[in-house]
């Protein structure tokens, strides 16, 4: 054995070295990283080559630290096998019919699935547990996410529909402060939260009911200064009446 390429994942007089990628796909694991969970990526790079899972592509490879749509967050050597590419093979093709093109689920078998899988396969032992802790937890609710969620992943040669994943169930983020050169120029998304007609605060609706309540009061004050007028023409009527009566019966 030689010992060349070691430190990326290569075969060493050890054996050859696993190395698992992890990947971020939201702002938000700067905080959920800090309690042991986190939406993540993750790919297994051997002898210079990172394998990872995804909807439509299947198992497929690609240069290590480089998937599209997401951002590096760190690699974990997790040890060395006995052997070289032809074991490495040996045991992706005893897991593609399980990671199939058209296996892919979100919650019950991701790209972190396979990664444990396959790192299973060669070390005998499995991935960290927060790489894939969230989509373990939402077993429990896969049942309230929408199927195209489930059945799209957001890294991958096909996924979404677009490769660099921002059309895919959930749109991959770069970390806060740092900005992903792989996705400039690439067209961004966003979600319009309600939608519909309505008036601003000052609009003209605004200036029509305000224009409705003062005819509204300007009647009502007219009708009042009506009113009080005829009941003042009856009084002065009536002690007109009066007097003119006093007039009669003194004479």
């Amino acid at each position: 054995m030689s010992g060349g390429r070691g430190y990326e994942g290569g075969r060493t007089r050890m054996g050859t070295k696993v190395i698992l990628n992890i990947y971020d796909l939201s702002p938000a694991n700067d905080f959920l990283y800090s309690i042991g969970m986190g939406l993540h990526h993750s790919g297994v790079e051997i002898l210079g080559r990172e394998y990872s899972f995804a909807s439509g592509g299947g198992i497929f490879d690609s240069s290590p630290k480089e998937a599209p749509g997401a951002q590096f967050r760190e690699a974990i050597e997790l040890g060395a096998f006995d052997g070289g590419s032809s074991e490495l093979q040996s045991a992706i093709s005893d897991l593609r019919e399980e990671f199939g093109p058209d296996r892919y689920n979100l919650i019950r078998r991701n790209c972190n699935h396979f990664a444990n899988a396959l790192v299973w396969r060669l070390l005998n032992r499995t991935i960290p547990g927060h790489v894939n802790r969230l989509a373990d937890f939402g077993v429990c609710c896969s049942c309230l996410l929408p199927k195209k969620l489930l059945e799209e992943a957001p890294v991958g040669p096909n996924a979404g529909g677009n490769s660099s994943g921002g059309a895919s169930g959930f749109q991959a983020f770069g970390r806060p402060g740092t900005s992903d050169k792989k996705n400039d120029g690439a067209s961004s998304s966003s979600t319009i939260a309600f939608t519909g007609s309505g008036a601003a605060l000052g609009g003209s609706q605004e200036s029509e009911s305000r224009s409705l309540l003062g005819s509204w009061r300007g009647g009502t004050a007219k009708k009042g200064e009506d009113s009080l007028t005829d009941r003042r023409e009856k009084a002065r009527m009536a002690a007109l009446a009066r007097m003119n009566n006093q007039g009669q019966q003194i004479q």
